[in-house]
């Protein structure tokens, strides 16, 4: 009776083996910086395959229409756990405050609700 149970006992055993060693090939590990795992993540270099979303003035347009327009742009090429749509609320956060993350999140759920209403930022405005 033993036997069988050291037998299940070492095939139970290797594989446990198997999987630790399946899952550690499989992990990708980061390469290269400074070594410390606390450091901020540099989102301009950031060039994975779709275009990262970049906020540049625009003359004679304000900062919560900017945003605004970014996040109903992207919210039509990628999905909310993309790096692009984290990417581009942290820099309207960053640039706008409160304001500017709520606009992005705004047009963002603007393109995908499709409601004709909440298209424009003129609209989204005058609901504040």
């Amino acid at each position: 009776m033993r036997n069988i149970e050291a037998i299940f006992g070492g095939v139970l055993a290797l594989f446990v083996l198997g999987v630790a060693f399946f899952a550690v090939m499989n992990t990708s590990f980061p390469s290269g910086g400074s070594g410390d795992a606390a450091a901020p993540v540099d989102d301009m270099a950031y060039s994975g395959g779709a275009t990262t979303p970049t906020l540049a003035a625009v003359s004679g347009q304000d900062l919560i229409c900017e945003c605004y327009d970014a996040g109903f742009e992207l919210a039509g090429q990628s999905d909310v756990l993309s790096p692009e749509y984290r990417t581009g609320f942290q820099q309207c956060r960053a640039r706008g405050g409160v304001d500017g993350g709520d606009a992005w999140t705004a047009g963002w759920n603007a393109r995908l609700s499709g409601r004709p209403y909440e298209t424009s930022c003129r609209s989204y405005k005058r609901r504040l």
